[in-house]
């Protein structure tokens, strides 16, 4: 029998108030509801990091709570990174936990959805960030995931109908047919 896939969903917003991770809350339950798979919340606001000046492999003294991150995110299976849409891209926290790794990302699977408030989709959000992390080697589904309203789609506590379903549904599909042709992480 096979071991069950891990995600790691990546929370990307450290702002107050913040839609996105509302959407993250959701993508977790409906990853655990509908496959044969486990996920975990990663989220960045949690861990608070401070702008990197180095890439992880040359940090001289990476701190324990960095190397927790990066045994989560590595160890996944696969990735969902969820991330507003901030002036027709993405926050700076999460550019900045993305060049952390290099050789790291290289044959990961990686789905990204954005959200945000008003009704026009982050496309170019999605866009850039498929299109920085396939030249880092990353494998990513060429899936347009992007929730539009986030107030209504998704509740506080993740709860989402069936427009947050239509968003995320092939997105996951996706992700979990490249996660089963892949190499399980060795970290």
């Amino acid at each position: 029998m096979k071991p069950m896939k891990h995600i790691a969903i990546l929370s990307s917003s450290v702002r107050e108030g913040r839609l996105s991770h509302r959407a993250a809350l959701y993508i977790h339950r409906y990853i655990e509801d509908h496959y044969p798979a486990t996920a975990e919340i990663l989220d960045l606001k949690s861990y608070g990091f401070p702008l990197f000046d180095e890439r992880l492999a040359y940090q001289k003294n990476p701190s324990e709570k960095l190397l927790d991150f990066t045994r989560r995110l590595m160890g996944a299976d696969g990735i969902v990174i969820v991330t507003p849409v901030y002036n027709a891209s993405f926050p700076a926290a999460l550019k900045n936990v993305i060049d952390l790794y290099y050789a790291e990302w290289k044959r990961k699977p990686v789905g990204i959805v954005s959200v945000t408030s008003g009704s026009v989709p982050g496309i170019a959000t999605v866009q850039q960030l498929q299109t920085l992390l396939l030249k880092l080697g990353a494998l990513v589904p060429p899936v347009l995931a992007t929730a539009i309203q986030a107030a209504e789609t998704f509740t506080e506590d993740g709860e989402g109908g069936p427009a947050a379903e239509r968003t995320v549904r092939p997105l996951l599909g996706e992700l979990l047919w490249l996660m089963e042709r892949t190499e399980s992480p060795s970290v």
